[in-house]
């Protein structure tokens, strides 16, 4: 009995990387996704366009905010795929990492 519990050791340590991994990399998805779609729609404004606030809808045709969009969902997937592999403790609080993330890349923009 105690070779299958050795054995099963040096898995559960992988996977728990995999799923540090990818709950660093979600972070840094989402966080950047913000930005990227932001970027998307300061630039539909300086063309005179309608603010989507307005009913306006041209952010629809920005490829840049289609970028953010596709970067804000494979944060998700890898977010999801975290769960799987490390536990809810360690994938959670790493969630956080994304507001920093925004922040810094903000800051860079303006």
């Amino acid at each position: 009995m105690s070779e299958v519990a050795d054995t099963d050791l040096p898995h559960v340590s992988y996977n728990f990387y995999i799923g540090l991994g990818l709950a660093v990399s979600s972070s840094l998805f989402i966080g950047s996704s913000f930005v990227i779609k932001k970027k998307g729609l300061l630039r539909i404004g300086s063309q005179g366009q309608i603010r989507a606030g307005l009913g306006g809808y041209g952010y629809l045709k920005e490829w840049i905010w289609w970028a953010g969009l596709l970067s804000m969902g494979i944060g998700e997937a890898a977010n999801f795929a975290a769960y799987a592999f490390a536990p809810a403790s360690l994938v959670t609080p790493l969630g956080v990492l994304s507001v920093l993330v925004s922040l810094l890349n903000l800051l860079e923009l303006f």
